[in-house]
């Protein structure tokens, strides 16, 4: 059980991924280390791994077990306690969250019921896709929604790769079909790629050229959140390596062989991702007097507070939160959640000190989609001069997106040890196969 300061006030923070786990080593570092408030965040997992690198653990180039960050040992470096559970319910009343019990793997209680108290309380337990009800997808469609399911798919991939290279001249050809043409879909197409053609480095029988990808876009082009330049170039880039992109395709049905399309034409699929779409936990509409928007996320005003909320915050992907300047819905990105962190950290300490509320703005900063191994694709908001997004693109654009999660490594960890996970990864991969194999 949580041991409680009562001198100090409690900030609880639900959620350890991008930004929540910014959050708490944020105030962990200025308030929790200096004794002015105690700070827990609470998560169902004991450890994180940066979700924008799902599509690489999905894929094998990216080793779960060495990237990582235990919650425990980092909030003991970082000046947090942390609290593991899944929440499963709110009581403003009594300020306090509800924890589920933990169960070990042969099904024995480790941790019973119980309840966490908090003086203020950030929710930030991020979204997942979005299905929208179609038929077929809960019973035959892998998703991409958390390192379980990134997981679950790798081993499907490795499994399904190497049944198709059966036979000493084998002559099946491997079918994978991804619903979703943003930015998830896209990265997790090219990374498929790549990863064939390193399995047949490593003596899978089955030839690149007859494994058969397929993006399924109902916009009319894939990134449609991004300038046209952008999707134009993607698709070139995914049309180049014979990935077949599907746009204005609308699904009717996911079925166990393939898709289903709403004009009648059938996509062949031996596996079918869904990327589509985001909605936010569904549990989040039960909890005790907080507004929710259609698809789950907690509705929030400009100060990240949530609507019908005392004291409760939400923030990233969970949060229907409107920008402070333009007024503008804020979409779920990482580059969102990572501001939003920044902004609750200061805010929160100015209400330890009473001091008046700000809203928060967000500062677009472009954005990026790796293209695989070797490229990339993006744009870039200029800092200075006129306000203009610059394109990029190739191998300085893989650098930049590259770039991203060295940024999150020094957000948790501090320059100087993300500088050395850095060698510590190139040391790695150096010595280690591509991919993980097993």
């Amino acid at each position: 059980m949580l041991s409680r300061n009562a001198a100090l006030p409690r900030i609880v923070i639900v959620g350890g991924g991008a930004g929540g786990l910014e959050l708490a080593t944020r105030l962990g570092r200025t308030l929790g280390a200096r004794h002015r408030a105690q700070i827990v965040l609470v998560d169902g997992s004991p450890t994180h791994i940066w979700k924008p690198l799902l599509h690489e653990v999905a894929t094998g180039a990216l080793n779960t077990g060495e990237d990582e960050v235990n919650y425990f040992a980092h909030g003991y470096r970082n000046g947090y306690d942390f609290e593991f559970g899944y929440m499963t319910g709110l009581d403003q009343t009594k300020r306090a969250i509800r924890l589920a019990a933990i169960q070990a793997q042969d099904g024995s209680e480790l941790s019973p019921e119980r309840e966490v108290s908090y003086d203020w309380l950030v929710i930030a337990v991020g979204a997942q896709a979005n299905d929208f009800g179609t038929p077929g997808v809960a019973e035959h469609a892998m998703f991409l929604n958390t390192p379980a399911d990134a997981e679950a798919l790798r081993h499907r991939v490795l499994e399904q790769a190497f049944r198709a290279s059966g036979g000493a001249a084998p002559s099946r050809a491997l079918s994978i079909a991804i619903v979703g043409g943003g930015a998830t879909g896209v990265e997790l197409a090219a990374e498929l790629n790549h990863t064939m053609c390193e399995l047949h480095h490593y003596g899978a029988r089955l030839q690149p050229e007859r494994v058969r990808i397929s993006v399924i876009e109902g916009a009319e082009r894939i990134l449609a959140a991004a300038p046209p330049s952008l999707s134009a170039y993607a698709e070139e880039q995914l049309s180049g390596r014979r990935i077949q992109v599907l746009t204005k395709s609308v699904v009717a049905e996911v079925r166990a062989d393939g898709v289903l399309l709403k004009d009648g034409r059938k996509v062949e699929a031996d596996i079918t991702v869904w990327a589509a779409g985001v909605k936010a936990p569904a549990w989040l509409a039960t909890l005790d007097g907080l507004e929710v928007n259609r698809v789950n996320q907690l509705v929030v005003d400009t100060r990240l507070h949530c609507a019908g909320g005392d004291c409760v915050y939400a923030m990233g992907d969970c949060a229907a939160a409107p920008d402070g300047d333009s007024g503008r819905m804020l979409a779920a990105t990482a580059q969102v959640a990572h501001q939003q962190a920044r902004y609750l950290a200061d805010e929160l300490a100015r209400r330890l000190d009473d001091k008046p509320a700000r809203p928060f703005v967000f500062k677009p900063q472009g954005m990026m989609v790796s293209l695989g191994k070797h490229t990339a694709v993006g744009s870039l908001a200029a800092v200075v001069g006129p306000k203009r997004d610059y394109h990029v693109e190739g191998r300085g654009a893989k650098l930049i997106y590259a770039s991203l999660y060295r940024m999150h490594q020094a957000a948790v960890h501090g320059w100087a040890l993300a500088i050395l996970l850095f060698i510590g990864d190139k040391l790695r991969r150096a010595a280690r196969p591509a991919l993980k194999l097993h």
